[in-house]
């Protein structure tokens, strides 16, 4: 029963961290999550998860990439409190309308 519970737990955290559509315009985020195929695998990697600044903009970067976007569309950069890795987006491109956002994830 045990078992059942923990992978109940572990499939909870993974829909839970399943990436959002990016929002159209230009819109930031501190809880950036990229879903990919890893060596056969669907996993997710969180950008604000053991950050550096070279990491938080490849994750950036990574997250413009599953939505179709160039790399030269997204930034990173790591926030004021030193810990989380904050993606901004220029999601212009596309047929959804304009407007600018700032949004954390909720």
């Amino acid at each position: 029963m045990r078992f059942f519970l923990v992978l109940l737990a572990i499939a909870a955290v993974a829909y839970s961290q399943r990436s959002e559509p990016l929002r159209c315009g230009f819109s930031c985020s501190r809880r950036t999550v990229v879903t990919a195929n890893i060596d056969g695998s669907t996993g997710t990697a969180t950008c604000s998860e053991n950050t550096s600044p070279t990491r938080c903009a490849g994750c950036c970067e990574a997250r413009a990439l599953q939505e179709g976007l160039s790399t030269n569309a997204a930034s990173g950069f790591i926030s004021n409190d030193q810990r989380t890795c904050v993606c901004c987006f220029n999601n212009t491109n596309r047929n959804c309308g304009s407007g600018n956002t700032f949004f954390d994830g909720k």
